[in-house]
């Protein structure tokens, strides 16, 4: 997984929960799986991922090719569980705000700060803790799991 990347932003409004989620954003738009890309990045407002806590919405955003997602607020659940699925979640106030359809953003997990490339602005959020980024740099929880228990039993 990237530490730092850059990706086209797809932006939609709050309290997207998680059934609009489903099928790669097809509650809110039908045709999304279409046109994105590998290495895009959702930015949404306030309550990303309410609802239900199943895993298919977060993996057919996954699946999708989605770099990150990039919310004023992410249902907890919700975050975890892209986390786990080993695709970066970011609750970075004031991100709805600089950023519009189509911007290139340029995201540092490590560093902690969203750059729009397009006009300028930047946000900052919360660094990932070390742990997290093991996670992400595995690909999700299970590979993460899989490898440091295969190395405790050597």
């Amino acid at each position: 997984m990237k530490r730092l990347f850059k990706g086209k932003a797809w932006k939609f409004g709050d309290c997207l929960d998680s059934g609009n989620i489903n099928g790669v954003m097809a509650g809110v738009d039908p045709e999304f799986h279409k046109k994105v890309q590998p290495g895009d990045i959702i930015v949404a407002g306030i309550n990303f991922g309410m609802g239900s806590s199943s895993e298919n919405a977060p993996r057919s955003l996954k699946d999708a090719g989605i770099a990150a997602v990039i919310a004023e607020s992410i249902s907890n659940i919700y975050l975890r569980t892209l986390i786990n699925l080993g695709l970066p979640a970011i609750e970075c106030s004031g991100i709805s705000q600089v950023v519009e359809e189509g911007d290139e953003l340029e995201v540092n997990l490590e560093s902690g700060e969203v750059r729009n490339l397009s006009n300028g602005a930047a946000r900052r959020f919360a660094p990932f803790s070390d742990g997290t980024i093991a996670i992400l740099d595995k690909g999700g929880l299970i590979p993460f799991l899989r490898e440091t228990l295969a190395r405790d039993e050597v």
